[in-house]
């Protein structure tokens, strides 16, 4: 294959994954620290690109007012091999531009919780963050900072009367009673791949008319209560308001 074609490629390549950092949606699919790698990885596209534009026209200008004999025939069916390899190495350079392109972004929602487990109560050892350090104030603490202070506190009435306000996305299933759901959010360790749902349980009289997978804010206050035989801290709600989705989705730990 013409290395002024693997210069595109890789050229489209490149602008692929800062098209991606520049309108966010690359934090769609990875951890946020890890975002200056994508950054140097689309430059040595660009780079590695440079260089097989420049050998491109360097062999043009070689070959300039040369004659093509015989032996150049042959020498096609000899390199027919290594050609299908080149062939098939673009294919999988563009896949990722062309389903990218295809398959408009957006982060894991409900439907990507049906075969997890979902922490309502406390976190796992594997996703719990290195610092035990959340919000200072409660209503500025999010999902993954009110599961830290259950896992520290282990009572679930220590939380009794205290207020929160939290967003995330609705989750229902055959669990829940018509008065509750659960708001919640994905953490993401390195990407999507290790993508861990938690979730507050919820209890409001209009949760059955919630649309699962909105995006939702909550305000209230918790109470002890059981969830699926497991006692937990329950978000006894006093307003439930639609919201956007977040620019970042995830929560990191």
């Amino acid at each position: 294959m013409k290395n002024g074609v693997k210069g595109l490629v890789l050229i489209g390549l490149g602008f692929f994954l800062i098209s991606r950092l520049n309108n966010g949606t690359i934090f769609f699919y990875i951890n946020s620290r890890f975002v200056w790698l994508t950054l140097l990885a689309g430059i040595g596209f660009f780079l590695v690109a440079a260089g097989y534009l420049f050998e491109s026209q360097a062999a043009r200008s070689s070959h300039a007012g040369e004659d093509h004999d015989h032996a150049d025939h042959d020498h096609h069916d000899h390199h027919d091999h290594s050609h299908n390899l080149s062939r098939i190495g673009l294919l999988l350079i563009l896949l990722p531009i062309v389903l990218g392109t295809l398959i408009p972004p957006r982060p894991l929602g409900a439907t990507a919780m049906a075969d997890r487990e979902v922490s309502v109560s406390g976190l796992s050892s594997a996703v719990a963050p290195k610092s035990s350090q959340v919000a200072s104030s409660d209503h500025k603490k999010n999902l993954l900072d009110w599961l830290v202070a259950f896992d520290a506190k282990n009572d679930p009435q220590a939380f009794d009367g205290q207020e929160a306000e939290v967003v995330g996305f609705v989750y229902r299933d055959g669990r829940f009673a018509d008065d509750t759901f659960m708001v919640s959010r994905f953490i993401v360790s390195c990407c999507v791949a290790d993508a861990t749902p938690i979730g507050l349980i919820v209890q409001w009289p209009d949760a059955a008319s919630l649309k699962t997978d909105s995006w939702v804010e909550v305000s209230g206050a918790f109470q002890a209560g059981e969830f699926d035989g497991q006692k937990t801290p329950i978000l006894v709600a006093q307003q439930v308001q639609p919201t956007d989705p977040p620019n970042q989705p995830y929560l990191f730990p």
